[in-house]
């Protein structure tokens, strides 16, 4: 048996309309169209559906046994369509992780221009310190501070930063270097053991936390002397590097950021046209 599905719904319709000009104005198509496509239903089932009487189209003894079969086709029809157009638009959406301050400082001042160019693609950005699964599918895209390991994931280097220790001008002024107190990432990657190594262990802590924006917003307030990346630090921050041997060249710490994917999502078209975007935006950023 073989007959066209879209026949389903001009049946059901016709049902509830009753007359072709209702069905056809309800539909968008011409009655000619709601008549043909019901004649092609009863040809393909070998049935009469429905007795014409007058203009009304009203439903036989068998047209009744298989209306109620039909609504349910028709509404399987639409959760399919409903499901697909949701598949589409998940297809669309692309899931960035990166640290908080490398989402805020370097992936935000680009969204504007990034949806200008693929107003098409749904970003979701995942600002956590905690490093996402992509192997879990917990993003597309990750920006990282370390590189991965795992030979399973496509890793590109997009550009090289430093961290270095900044002090407030007022704090400067202010404050002996010997009476120094510090700000300290609480966070345990490389960069962090170099600042604890600069500063050394008898060093007075005076504030630490795992976010970038607390650590800066204190060396701002003139808590204390606290390291950060040289992309976070402003003229108008009033920030200056310090060296903690007035004898000795500023300290820094090279660092780099990678982009990270996993091999089978980087097919996408929708993740690859991100993936492209924020490493040709980023990979011209210069240390400063």
């Amino acid at each position: 048996m073989d007959w066209d599905w879209n026949g389903i719904r001009h049946f059901t319709t016709l049902v509830e309309k009753q007359t072709l000009t209702a069905a056809a104005e309800h539909l968008g198509v011409q009655h000619s169209t709601v008549s043909r496509q019901i004649a092609q239903l009863e040809n393909a089932l070998g049935l009469r559906l429905f007795d014409r009487i007058g203009k009304r189209y009203l439903l036989t003894p068998e047209g009744e046994r298989l209306y109620r079969h039909a609504c349910e086709i028709c509404k399987d029809m639409s959760m399919l369509q409903r499901t697909a157009r949701e598949q589409a638009e998940l297809r669309h959406s692309v899931v960035i992780s990166a640290p908080p301050f490398v989402a805020r400082l370097l992936l935000m001042p680009h969204i504007a221009d990034f949806y200008r160019k693929h107003n098409d693609i749904r970003l979701i950005i995942q600002s956590d310190a905690a490093l996402a699964d992509l192997h879990g599918r917990q993003a597309d895209i990750a920006l990282r501070l370390v590189r991965p390991t795992q030979n399973d994931l496509a890793v590109r280097r997009i550009t090289h930063y430093s961290y270095r220790i900044y002090g407030h001008e007022g704090y400067l002024k202010t404050i002996r270097r010997e009476n120094w107190r510090f700000v300290q990432i609480a966070v345990n990657t490389r960069f962090s053991r170099w600042f604890a190594e600069q500063i050394g262990e008898d060093a007075d802590i005076s504030f630490a936390s795992n976010d970038f924006a607390a650590v800066k917003q204190a060396v701002c307030e003139q808590i204390g002397i606290g390291i950060l990346p040289d992309f976070a630090v402003f003229p108008a921050d009033r920030l200056h590097p310090v060296s903690l041997n007035p004898d000795a060249p500023l300290p820094e710490f090279a660092a780099e950021l990678f982009l990270v994917m996993h091999e089978d999502v980087r097919r996408s078209p929708s993740v690859r046209a991100v993936a492209d975007y924020f490493a040709e935006a980023l990979e011209h950023m210069s240390a400063r």
